[in-house]
C-alpha cells in the first residue's frame, strides 16, 4: 500500500540547527533594524510588501532545512528531496531578493558604512557575479553536477557535502536572479527580453535532469530503494514524481517568473521614458548608482 507523507509530517517534526537558526534570526533582525533606522532617520516609509517578502524568504529556508521536509527528503522520498531543492533554489531567493536587502542597507546606513558598502558593490568580483551570464552558467553547472549519481548519493551519505549542496542551490539561485529581479541597485540590469531569455536558458538547464528522472527506466539513486520499499512505495514511481516536480513544476514557476519580470521591466522602462520626457530625475536609485558613492 502506497504511503504519502502528510502535510503535518512535512511541516512538523522540526529539528532546529543552532547555527542556521542563528543566521536566520540575525538576518531578520538586521533587516528589521534597517527598516526602523530608515524610518527614524529620514521618515521614509519602507514598503510593507518588501518586509513580508524578506520574512517569507527566511521562513522558506527554515521550512526547507529544519522541518520534516528535510528529514523525509533526506531519508525517505526523492520527490520530497526534490521539492526541498526547489524551495532553496527558486522560492527562497525570489522572496529574499524582492525584499531588496541591499537597497535597504544603503538607504539606512550611516555615511561611513554606506561608503564601505558602495566600495564592496563596486568591486570587480561583485561586478562579475551580478552579470546575468555568470548567474546562468553557475545555475546550470550546479543543477547538472549535483544530479549526477556519484555526487547525489555522496551528498546523502556525507553531511558536510550535503550542506554544501544546499548552499550551492541557494546561492546559485541568488546569483542567477539578483540582476533579473533587479530590486537592488546593481550594475547590470538587463532589459525585458534579456530577462526572459536568461530565465528560459536557466529553465532548460533545470529541465534536463528533471526530464531524465521523469523518463528513467530504472532507479537512478539506489539510496532510496530501501526507504521506498519500507513505505510501500515504488522507488521508480517516486523518482518519476521527483522529475516531474523539477521539470514541470520548476518549469512553470520559472516561466511565470519570466513573464512577471518581463512585464515589470517593460513598465520600468516606460516610467523611465516618461521621466526623461518630463526632465524628472530617476528617483528609483535612492541610495546608490553603479560607479558613484553618495555620502
Amino acid at each position: 500500500m502506497s504511503v504519502q507523507p502528510s502535510l503535518g509530517h512535512l511541516l512538523g517534526d522540526w529539528r532546529w540547527d543552532p547555527a542556521l537558526s542563528a543566521v536566520l534570526v540575525l538576518a531578520g533582525g538586521l533587516y528589521a533594524l534597517g527598516v526602523i533606522r530608515l524610518i527614524r532617520r529620514s521618515r521614509s516609509a519602507w514598503p510593507y510588501r518588501r518586509v513580508i517578502c524578506f520574512a517569507a524568504g527566511l521562513l522558506t529556508i527554515a521550512i526547507a532545512l529544519q522541518s520534516g521536509v528535510d528529514e523525509i527528503g533526506d531519508q525517505e522520498l526523492l520527490s520530497v528531496h526534490t521539492a526541498q531543492h526547489m524551495l532553496l533554489v527558486l522560492l527562497a531567493p525570489v522572496l529574499l531578493l524582492c525584499g531588496a536587502p541591499v537597497r535597504l542597507a544603503l538607504a539606512a546606513a550611516t555615511r561611513s558604512t554606506r561608503k564601505v558598502l558602495v566600495a564592496v558593490l563596486s568591486t570587480r568580483l561583485v561586478g562579475v557575479l551580478t552579470r546575468p551570464l555568470t548567474g546562468c552558467v553557475l545555475f546550470a553547472a550546479v543543477m547538472l553536477a549535483t544530479h549526477s549519481r556519484l555526487f547525489f548519493e555522496a551528498a546523502l551519505d556525507h553531511p558536510a557535502l550535503h550542506a554544501l549542496e544546499h548552499a550551492a542551490y541557494f546561492w546559485s539561485g541568488i546569483v542567477l536572479l539578483a540582476p533579473l529581479i533587479a530590486a537592488d541597485p546593481l550594475a547590470h540590469r538587463p532589459g525585458p527580453l534579456a530577462r526572459f531569455g536568461w530565465l528560459m536558458a536557466a529553465m532548460t538547464a533545470m529541465a534536463i535532469p528533471g526530464a531524465l528522472l521523469t523518463f528513467a527506466d530504472g532507479v537512478s539513486y539506489p539510496f532510496y530503494l530501501g526507504p521506498a520499499r519500507a513505505l510501500g512505495r515504488s522507488a521508480l514511481a517516486d523518482e518519476h514524481l521527483a522529475g516531474a516536480i523539477m521539470w514541470v513544476g520548476g518549469g512553470i514557476a520559472m516561466f511565470a517568473l519570466a513573464i512577471a519580470l518581463t512585464f515589470a521591466a517593460m513598465l520600468e522602462e516606460e516610467r523611465r521614458q516618461l521621466r526623461r520626457e518630463r526632465y524628472e530625475p530617476d528617483s528609483s536609485e535612492i541610495a546608490w548608482r553603479p560607479g558613484t558613492a553618495r555620502g
